[in-house]
């Protein structure tokens, strides 16, 4: 039997096992599906926050780099519970503000988005305080703590149905955690219909100002504030001006990287303070995405994903070079990149492949991911003063170039066209160069959506249910569907009519 003794703090660091390795913990508890769990990084501490679907609270902190403890669960008493942002105040304790609260009417489950807000001395044990200030239904984005005060951003949901929305960008800043002061940001309407729907959605603070970005109609906006969230002026970015709206928003001393939707590239980047702004050529974004992705900040670097809503092993372009690789499952992960100026990114080499929900980066260097598994979730941390492991080119996959009929143009006789067909409803109608065609022939087909399977030798990939064959008008008209080799499999004939495919 072994025996130690000593005096050791829990608060002190455990001894890694290697200085430039991964180290994983499983945090257990159980978390919301449709809301997210919080990673907060504060000087060398970080935070973690799960809420239930039913409304059970669990905590994990973790100090200086030693493994995370996990709290006091906590009953908030209120089911559908959301949490915005958590943040450390003067006094060492956390806040959290979110929403929370739902009602029954005629047999359905409204939700009432009423103020949520908690508090901690240490991170462990939590307690549901009261805040007051808020006038309507309302939904919390992110907080900041700067001189003394806490800076919420979000909206109002200003429907009879709050879940309907009704959405009116506000900022509410308090001296005590508890009263609340609403502050009106410059041009925001009052919602009158969708035309008139505005969010705010990320406050960072940079040289000292607040920044927040947010949407007004179609349009991403920048506010600006210098005195702490007590009045704001909205900036001039030209570049936003065909921006629908920005998914992130982060600062790393003057630079601001926000991500932006609706632009060719993924991100805009300035390095004072928010005055000029410049796109960020390095990252960006294809034809098939809209560029969406989140942006975190911490430890002096930015992150971000890339390849959100990957396609590209499942292109006609992908499937017609070789069936076998056409394949949902061979879709990348969107990979986190790192900056630490916003214009040059690198990819991160991940313990693992999987969904990331947040990144955070502590004061003394350490980089955390958090990422959803069943049963809680797994936080990956890398070590202070290593370099983060890059990870290595992806695989691309095998394509050959498409044969198509131009838009507007007839098909040319005897010409060989990649044709695919989506055979959810069957095979009896095909949509090929701008026209319908009706089949012809009795022979055998598919149907996927009543789980058929497919004639030997018919190229179907039943995930995407599309059989990747070629289409070729021939001299009375007709259109031949055939298979790599030639094989003929259906006959089609231009007819009107279509039926809809459920």
């Amino acid at each position: 039997m072994l025996v130690a003794c000593g005096s050791e703090s829990s608060d002190q660091p455990k001894e890694r096992s290697s200085p430039a390795e991964w180290q994983t913990e499983h945090l257990a508890g159980e978390h919301s599906v449709d809301f997210p769990t919080l990673l907060v990084a504060d000087g060398d501490e970080a935070l973690v926050l799960m809420v239930s679907d039913d409304g059970m609270l669990q905590s994990h902190l973790s100090k200086g780099g030693a493994a995370f403890e996990p709290g006091e669960p906590l009953d908030l008493g209120e089911e559908y519970a959301a949490l915005g942002d958590a943040v450390r105040l003067d006094d060492g304790s956390w806040f959290a503000l979110g929403n929370a609260g739902a009602r029954e009417v005629g047999g359905d489950t409204e939700f009432t988005y009423d103020p949520l807000a908690l508090r901690s001395d240490d991170g462990l044990t939590w307690e549901r305080v009261e805040v007051t200030g808020f006038s309507d239904a309302m939904e919390i984005s992110d907080l900041e703590a700067v001189d003394g005060r806490v800076v919420a951003v979000g909206s109002y949901r200003t429907l009879a149905d709050p879940s309907r929305g009704g959405f009116e960008a506000r900022a509410w800043t308090s001296e005590d955690g508890r009263s609340f002061e609403e502050v009106r940001l410059p041009d925001v309407p009052d919602y009158q219909g969708y035309d008139d729907e505005s969010y705010a959605g990320d406050v960072v603070t940079v040289d000292g100002d607040l920044l927040v970005s947010g949407r007004i109609d179609d349009t991403a906006v920048l506010w600006r504030s210098a005195d702490a969230g007590a009045t704001w002026s909205r900036m001039d970015v030209p570049l936003l001006r065909d921006v629908y709206t920005i998914a992130g928003l982060g600062a790393v001393g003057s630079t601001v990287v926000a991500n932006a939707v609706g632009l060719d590239v993924q991100a805009i980047r300035s390095d004072d303070g928010g005055a000029t702004w410049e796109q960020v050529a390095a990252l960006p974004v294809d034809d098939e995405t809209e560029g969406w992705a989140p942006l975190w900040s911490g430890a002096d670097r930015f992150f971000t994903l890339t390849g959100v809503d990957d396609t590209s092993w499942s292109e006609p372009e992908v499937c017609y070079a070789d069936l076998d690789q056409c394949s949902y499952e061979r879709q990348p992960e969107p990979r986190v990149i790192t900056s630490d100026d916003g214009a040059s990114w690198s990819s991160v080499a991940l313990p693992v492949e999987s969904e990331i929900d947040t990144v955070a980066g502590t004061d003394d260097g350490r980089f955390l991911v958090m990422a959803a598994e069943r049963g809680g979730v797994a936080v990956h941390t890398w070590p202070a003063g290593v370099d983060l492991p890059e990870a290595p080119d992806r695989e691309v996959p095998e394509t050959v170039e498409l044969v198509t009929v131009p838009e507007g143009e007839e098909p040319e006789v005897g010409v060989r066209y990649h044709a695919p067909i989506y055979v959810h409803c069957g095979a009896d109608w095909l949509w090929f160069g701008d026209a319908t065609w009706r089949r012809t022939d009795d022979g055998p087909g598919v149907e996927t959506g009543a789980g058929e399977s497919a004639p030997d030798g018919w190229p179907l990939v039943e995930q995407q249910q599309t059989v990747y064959g070629y289409a070729t008008v021939v001299a009375d008209g007709k259109l031949e569907y055939s298979t790599e080799d030639g094989t003929v499999i259906a006959t089609y004939e231009r007819r009107g009519g279509a039926p809809g495919c459920d």
